[in-house]
Formats: C-alpha cells, structure tokens, sequence
C-alpha cells in the first residue's frame, strides 16, 4: 500500500467513523429522549400539568438540548485540539525540548526527529519528552503536519537505545505520512461528547439534594442517571470503534516504520523492551485514556486493545520469533540500557549541480522515504550542524537566520533590504540576520532547503503574533526588489506552508478533481516547464508532456506571466484539495515534465520538493539509487 492508498483509506475510514459515531450519538439521544417524556410525562398535574407524555414540544427540547450537549462539547474540544500536536503533548504533562538543551539523552531524540524530517520531506516537528512518565512509549499528534508534534516519554529515552528509538520515530512519523493525526485528533473531539453527557449526568446526582429535600426531583434524578449511564455507555461503543480502526492503523504503521528504516531489530527491540518492564507502555496522566489509540503501545486491556497484541507485532516484524519466548526475550532486552553511542560517521553527500532522473522512481518516493534517505539525512544534519549551531537555539535567532537566506548577494539591493528590515523589525535583528549572513554564504545550493526545515523546529515556538510578522516581513523583503527567484518563491511558500497552516490548522483532506482544476493545473505547469529548460520550444514540450497525462483532451495553454509566484501559490492552495488519488497522478506528471529533458538541477529540485509539500505530499531528497542509474549526484 503506497502513501497514496493509505491517505485514501483514511479518509473511507473518517467517513465509516463519521456514520458509526453519528449511530451511536443517535441511539445515545433516543434513549435519553425516551427518558425525559417518561419520567416528565408522570409528572402529577401539580406540578400545572404544564408537561405531558404527548407533548411533541418536549420531545423536540429534549433532542435539541443533548444533541447541543454532544455537539458543542465536541466542537470545543476540537478547536483546542486544532491548536496543533503541542496542545495534546502538553495536557499530558510534556515538556518541550530546546536545541539549546544539555541532556544527552535528549539532543539524540532531537537528532533522530530532524534525521526522520530531512529524509521525509516535512519540516522538524515540535518535540516534548513526558518527564513524569517511566514507561515506554511515544506518540505523534496535530491537525496538519505544519502544527505535528511529537512526545516521548522519559521512560523510553532512558530504556531505548539509539537504533530502537529511531524505529519508535520512525513509526510515529508513519502516522504523520499517513494522515493518522487527523483521524486521530478527530475522534478524541467526537467522542469528548458524549464523555461529557455521562459527567454531566455524575455531576447533577451529586448536586441534587437527598432525603427529605429530594421530594419532587424523582423526574430530574432518574434523568441524570440515564445520562450518566447512556453517556458511557456511548462511551464504551465509541471506545470499541475507535480500537478497531486503530490497530489496523497501529500495524499499518510498524511495516512503514520498517521500510522507512530497513531495521526491524530496532523496532523489535523497542516493542521487547516494553513486554519486559511491568507497566508495558501505560501512562499515569489523567488524560492518557483519551489519547491511547494515538501511542505507540496503548498499555489498555485486551477488551479495549487499540494495539495488537506485542507478540503478534513482534512476530510481523520477525517471522521466525516465537511468542513463546517472549516474556525471556523481553527480560533479556530489557537489561540493555539506552547507551549513549551516535552511529559512524557518514560521508558527507557532495551534490553534483544535475542528476540524471528516472520520473516514475522520484514519484513513487512521495511519502514513502527509504533508508536511503535516512543515510543521507544523517549527513546532512551533521554537515549542517556547525553552519547553524548559532541559528537553533531559540526561535529568535532562527527567525534571524531565515531572514538572512533572503539577503542577496548585490550590495545596493542588500542594504535596501537592511533597511527595510531595520524599519520592520528593528536594527538589533536587522544588524543579527546581515551578520549570519556571512555564516550561511558556506551552505552549497542542494543545502538551503533542508537547512529550513530545520530551522522550523524553532521557529514553531514563536508566539503567534510573532509568525504572523515573521510571514509579513518575508513577504516585504522578497518583493523589494520586484523580483522572486526560486529560491525566494520555495522559501516564502514553505514558510506559509509550515506557519500559517500551523495556524489556521488547515488539513489535506478535498474531494476536487483534475478537471475542477484546469486553469490552476496550467499555471503550475506553466511554471513548472518554463523554469526549468531554457528552450521555449523545449518547455513546451515538457508543459504538454506532464499535462497531457492529466488532462488528455482539452489542456490551458502554456503561459506564464511576471506575476508567476503569486499565481502559482493560489494554484496551489486549490490544488491541495484534490483527492488523494488525483495527487498521486499530478506528482507523478510533476516529475515527468521537470524531468523531460533528462536532468533535474538544483533549482528544480527545490522547486518540485516545494510544490509536494504545498500539497501535502512530502517528497524525499532525490537520490542517485533512486533516480536513476547514470548519475553519481545527488539533488
């Protein structure tokens, strides 16, 4: 199953969730409507009779009145949640780590998550550790993969050694690619509901009065029973929904976890560690309940499973692994303790300026990184490293060295630019950004764009008034000089990606067609041909070539105006609605006219990666393994 397939069967998923959810919510309202018009309904007419069994009226209040119980809660709860994956971290007691940090323990996570990042193609999540947890585990939450976060707990980062925890990241990062996070944050909303109906019901036994001063409250008593009861009730059912389609998710997302690494013995040994201490992954938080189907092991009974059984992963992972043997295996792994040891050095990956491209291979990577890329990734994080040490320890001086990739290399146009910054933003971080400047002059070309993603880490900690500028002010110094280049166009559009979406919480989910998508469809090739060869005969060539497997019969011309970048980027907030199915087509043609001529530059590279990820389509860095077989570089 390809990232495409999955992204489809989560979305068949939310829809049979939506239905069964919407049944049990129905069923929930139902009883309790039949509740309220018998118990009110046998009100003595002392009360003036003002209520009766055949009041149609008092069945319509009592509908609208649970139903804006369940609803509303669940949309509160949704909104919070819409905040992003820190939200869920947090209101489970977790802590987020800084670059800046001491702990050992914690700058490996740190480089694990930005290795999984390079090699995937998404921008570095936020990272918690959950101080007061002492079990094993771990999970990924957010709306978007602009506002992902990722939790682990400090149980795990004292048991786990390097290569097990990088096959627990791996997993989670399986749920990231996989849109899991979406669903998952979904269903902690709708099922809050009807948990609140049930509270609602405990809290109105607790207040109503007792013995002699309960007379008359019969009615309102037997009611608040109902709802507590109904609302678990609910509860429970929704509970056993949501178990069954996360296993399936759970599995799903072990065997990406491995193809993503090519090492099952880390994941192995993760998952043994955790059969071998006593609490098997449970949490302590109060709220550890709710998220249970999100964690990497659940620690939940059998009856509420949302994980298979830990010999049964095992075993998928290990087919000679006999679940005989587990609890002397566990107690052997878990006797390793966590080590300290950083894998070999890897030679750093010198790309060449083209590389010659196979379009079906480079599609195919979309959402499906290899171990390849995590090789890769590894030397870049350590290549990057020196460059922006300085530049990741807050999210001020990341802001500064953003600002400073957009510094050009002509004096006049600079020093406008300083100004302009002086006048935004202030001299202090003007006078910081113009100095790392001269830092960032040593990063080669196929460098800048995995050293933004990096420095997103960061800058996702920035307060929400401070995005909202830091977008402002980036958009101001790109059209200063009333020309955007690639490299402005791919930076501006990953910012908006990772930062605005961030806000706005803004998912992948649309049900759009190719043909809805005509006229956006031609600027985005357009762009894409003209950008990349030379020829205007030869574009064309390649415009046709890609679109022409999108759109057979009637295509828009080729035409691409002096307002491109502002064009391209509405195209492309249309086109990320499109269905799963129709992306995986539309990356697939992307490829093929960039790749027309045989060769892929730098600029296309960022180019095409740029235009994924406003997609939701993350694309690894393009290999020389993967690409093709007639070039040694690397883009």
């Amino acid at each position: 199953m390809d990232f495409y397939q999955r992204q489809a069967v989560a979305r068949r998923q939310t829809r049979w969730l939506v239905v069964a959810l919407a049944v049990a919510i129905a069923a929930v309202v139902a009883a309790l409507d039949l509740v309220v018009v018998l118990a009110l309904g046998s009100v003595d007419s002392e009360l003036g009779g003002a209520v009766s069994a055949s009041n149609s009226g008092l069945l319509v209040l009592s509908t609208l009145t649970f139903l804006t119980i369940i609803l509303g809660a669940s949309a509160v709860k949704s909104l919070m949640l819409r905040g992003g994956g820190g939200v869920v971290a947090r209101s489970l007691g977790g802590m987020r780590i800084e670059r800046s940090t001491g702990d050992p323990l914690r700058r490996r996570l740190l480089n694990v998550v930005e290795e999984m990042s390079i090699a995937s193609g998404v921008a570095v999540p936020e990272v918690y550790v959950l101080e007061n947890e002492a079990s094993i585990n771990a999970f990924a939450a957010g709306d978007t993969p602009a506002n992902a976060a990722i939790a682990v707990s400090d149980g795990a980062l004292q048991r786990l050694n390097r290569e097990q925890l990088q096959g627990v990241i791996a997993h989670e990062y399986s749920h990231i690619l996989n849109g899991d996070m979406r669903l998952n944050l979904r269903l902690m909303g709708w099922l809050f509901g009807l948990l609140v109906i049930g509270l609602a019901g405990r809290g109105i036994l607790r207040l109503t009065p007792r013995g002699r001063n309960s007379k008359g409250l019969g009615p309102i008593l037997a009611i608040a029973l109902a709802m507590l009861v109904l609302g678990y009730l609910g509860l429970f059912l929704g509970r056993l929904i949501q178990a069954a389609v996360s296993r399936h998710r759970e599995r799903l997302a072990d065997a990406s976890a491995v193809q993503f690494t090519r090492n099952p013995e880390g994941l192995k040994g993760a998952l043994l560690k955790i059969a071998g201490v006593p609490d098997q992954g449970r949490l302590i938080a109060n709220d550890a309940e709710q998220v249970a189907h999100m964690l990497f092991a659940s620690g939940m009974t059998r009856f509420f499973a949302t994980h298979p059984p830990l010999a049964e992963r095992i075993k998928a992972l290990d087919p000679g692994f006999d679940p005989a043997s587990l609890p002397r295996a566990a107690a052997q792994a878990i006797l390793q303790g966590p080590g300290l040891e950083e894998p070999g050095a890897v030679p750093a990956l010198h790309a060449g300026t083209v590389l010659t491209v196979s379009p079906n291979q480079v599609a195919a990577t979309a959402g499906n990184p290899q171990d390849a890329h995590v090789v890769h990734a590894r030397a870049l994080r350590r290549e990057l490293r020196d460059v922006l040490a300085a530049s990741r320890n807050s999210w001020t001086d990341a802001r500064a060295a953003l600002l400073a990739m957009l510094l050009v290399d002509s004096q006049v146009v600079r020093e406008q630019q300083i100004a302009l910054l002086t006048r935004l933003v202030g001299a202090e971080l003007a006078a910081q950004a113009s100095a790392t400047r001269v830092a960032l002059t040593q990063l080669p070309p196929m460098l800048r764009l995995p050293a933004v993603q990096l420095l997103f880490g960061s800058l996702r900690s920035a307060p929400q008034r401070e995005r909202q500028q830091l977008l402002a002010v980036v958009e101001a110094l790109v059209e200063l000089d009333s020309v955007t280049d690639v490299f402005e166009f791919c930076l501006g559009n990953l910012l908006a990606t990772n930062l605005r979406d961030q806000l706005l919480g803004r998912g992948a989910m649309g049900n759009r067609t190719l043909a809805d998508c005509s006229a956006e469809l031609g600027i985005v090739f357009s762009v894409l041909a003209r950008h990349g060869i030379d020829s205007p005969a030869a574009a064309r060539q390649a415009f046709e070539a890609g679109l022409s497997r999108l759109l057979p019969r009637e295509r828009p011309p080729m035409a691409i105006s002096a307002s491109w970048p502002a064009e391209m980027s509405a195209s492309l907030d249309q086109l990320v609605r499109l269905r799963p199915a129709a992306k995986e087509m539309l990356v697939a043609a992307l490829v093929v006219t960039i790749g027309h001529d045989g060769r892929l530059t730098v600029s296309e590279a960022e180019l095409l990666r740029t235009v994924c990820s406003r997609l939701q389509c993350p694309l690894p860095p393009v290999l020389p393994g993967l690409a093709g077989t007639e070039s040694a570089n690397q883009v």
